[in-house]
């Protein structure tokens, strides 16, 4: 019996260990930033959602085509189903644009499925076609998609400019948006 006893002492004295260890873990984020802490593990709403879509000269598919205003006035025709979501990208980096340090490209970083989507896109649209770059449904700019040429590759950059504000939302929330799209 005292056998027991002491291999249960032993045991709970790991598990408490264990979970004090894990605490301790957590507490260190917490106490570099406790407000950003607290607010990632309470909100749940992503942010800055970036997504891709194709861009519709002539609306004609009422049912796959949408309008969608733009940050500029007026809206823009987008294909609803985008080509790639803030659930394929797992960070987005500023990068100062050459020759004008007040704007930025954007760098971004493809999971394998984002890579293998922005593959595709890449080819489809390479006839000189534009994509809509959407930030949280609205139409911000249009591009066209620079390919990947290799298959290890797995970032991309977006000539911008991009203003300050705009690419440090998207920057700051790539991460966080990836995780909560991700969540399983």
């Amino acid at each position: 019996m005292i056998k027991n006893c002491k291999f249960t002492a032993v045991f709970f004295g790991l598990i408490t260990l264990a979970v004090l260890t894990m605490g301790v873990s957590s507490c260190e984020k917490f106490m570099e930033d406790p407000e950003k802490a607290f607010q990632e593990e309470s909100d749940k709403t992503p942010r800055y959602v970036l997504t891709i879509h194709e861009m519709i000269k002539y609306k004609r598919a009422d049912m796959v085509e949408m309008d969608v205003d733009s940050f500029f006035g007026g809206t823009v025709c987008v294909n609803k189903n985008p080509y790639i979501h803030s659930r394929d990208i797992t960070k987005i980096e500023m990068v100062p644009r050459p020759g004008n340090t007040d704007f930025y490209d954007l760098k971004i970083t493809l999971n394998d499925r984002g890579k293998m989507l922005w593959s595709a896109m890449a080819v489809t649209r390479a006839e000189n076609k534009k994509i809509g770059i959407l930030i949280d449904g609205m139409f911000y700019r249009s591009i066209k998609p620079p390919m990947l040429t290799d298959n290890e590759v797995t970032t991309v950059y977006l000539d911008g400019p991009f203003d300050p504000a705009t690419a440090k939302g998207i920057t700051t929330n790539s991460e966080r948006n990836f995780k909560i799209f991700n969540e399983k």
